[in-house]
């Protein structure tokens, strides 16, 4: 459009003045960079335009071994004349005929130029009667190929022809077969070892794309087949699993019993799954704790481990719950200890005035006091249990250091059924 454009500018006369030679020159520059980008375009529009892929002749590699060997004993024929020592004589060899590689390579440089000298009906019958006599090492491909090669060059239903598929069916139900009873007596059989078998027999059997449908629909079947099955059972483990780790190791035994080349929905159940999981953590992290927190905190320590399970230790937001359940660790911790140094001194400083006192009355009113103080120590560090837990370092050497064998014996075992 921009080429007809100033093709249609061109046909203006040009413009008369002092300038008229600058602007003129402008206007050819202009044009120029206008054809040369629609040149451009249209070259990258041609790039980009899907091409037909176009499927080469060869000739059969039967025929290149047949003028290979015959080119071999013609030239040892001739060179057998003359005697043993014929092949180091120069102008024996010269007047041989040509080397077997230099004949193949001159034969089908002809065949190539004229491929009309070739009797190809004598030599497709010829070419799929070896095919046909051959059993081992013989690929599907291969007679697919061939087959390939003289169709349209030798009339429809000619006896090659026949001979040629009725070889590529043969090999195909052998193929089929097979396939079947390895699929069968699999042990254990997970859609990752179906398609891993298909494959290798892809590979090792050289099966043409043409023919694959019908090589591998049983097995494409039994694949579907198994793979139902599967998925229905890791649906059903799906259902079962609530956390995020049990979520992983249940991907992970899809990725091993579906392997990365077979497809299913299964995979973005599981990250659907492990997504709401993901989404109901964080938002029950934000929403369900009260900041600064308040009441008992094992509750807040057992959520900060599994949100570091979960969510992993690096979330922002886990790591700010992990501060905030430290800072209050510390704060129990400050108030546990405060409390338990004031009843430390007030047991000291009666225990000093129980040595001290001599009445029996006074002695009497002491004990009496000190017992009421061991309770005051036991129930504060019950309290402390209950507060910050059987398990904190702290609350667990300060029991040892003011209670008693039997009471903090007591006082475990009473927080132990409690739990």
């Amino acid at each position: 459009h921009r080429c007809l454009t100033f093709a249609r500018l061109s046909e203006i006369p040009p413009p008369t003045g002092a300038s008229s030679s600058a602007r003129m020159e402008d206007f050819r520059y202009e044009a120029s960079v206008a054809v040369a980008d629609a040149l451009v375009a249209d070259v990258n529009r041609r790039r980009q335009e899907p091409k037909d892929e176009k499927r080469w002749k060869f000739p059969p590699p039967v025929v290149r071994s047949v003028v290979m060997i015959q080119a071999l004993i013609r030239r040892r024929a001739f060179l057998l004349q003359f005697g043993r020592d014929a092949e180091f004589d120069e102008d024996l060899r010269d007047m041989a005929p040509p080397d077997p590689l230099v004949a193949v390579a001159l034969y089908f440089c002809r065949r190539a130029r004229n491929p009309f000298f070739i009797d190809m009906e004598q030599e497709s019958i010829a070419v799929a009667g070896v095919i046909s006599a051959k059993e081992a090492n013989l690929k599907m491909s291969d007679v697919s190929d061939v087959a390939f090669f003289y169709e349209g060059t030798v009339p429809p239903g000619h006896m090659s022809l026949v001979i040629l598929k009725e070889k590529l069916d043969t090999m195909v139900v052998r193929t089929q077969e097979a396939m079947q009873d390895e699929l069968r007596t699999m042990e254990s059989p997970t859609p990752a070892k179906i398609k891993a078998s298909i494959e290798y027999c892809r590979k090792t059997v050289y099966v043409p794309p043409d023919k694959a449908d019908r090589v591998f629909h049983w097995s494409m079947l039994r694949l579907q087949e198994v793979s139902d099955e599967a998925a229905q059972q890791f649906r059903l483990e799906l259902s079962k699993a609530t956390t995020i780790p049990e979520l992983d190791a249940l991907k992970a035994k899809v990725e091993t019993s579906f392997g990365p080349d077979v497809e299913t929905p299964v995979r973005e159940e599981i990250d659907t799954a492990r997504l709401r999981r993901h989404q109901y953590l964080e938002m029950e992290l934000e929403t369900r704790w009260s900041r600064p927190f308040a009441g008992p905190l094992p509750p807040h320590s057992r959520a900060a481990r599994r949100y570091e399970l979960e969510l992993g230790q690096f979330n922002e937001k886990v790591r700010s719950f992990v501060s905030e359940e430290r800072r209050y660790v510390h704060a129990l911790e400050a108030a546990l200890e405060v409390q338990l140094s004031k009843l430390q001194g007030k047991m000291q400083e009666l225990a000093a005035k129980r040595r001290d006192a001599r009445a029996r009355s006074i002695i009497a009113d002491l004990d009496e006091r000190i017992s009421d103080v061991n309770l005051e120590i036991q129930q504060v560090i019950e309290d402390g249990i209950v507060q910050i837990g059987s398990d904190n370092p702290k609350v667990t050497q300060r029991a040892r250091e003011l209670l008693s064998g039997e009471a903090h014996s007591a006082v475990y075992s009473i927080q132990g059924e409690k739990a």
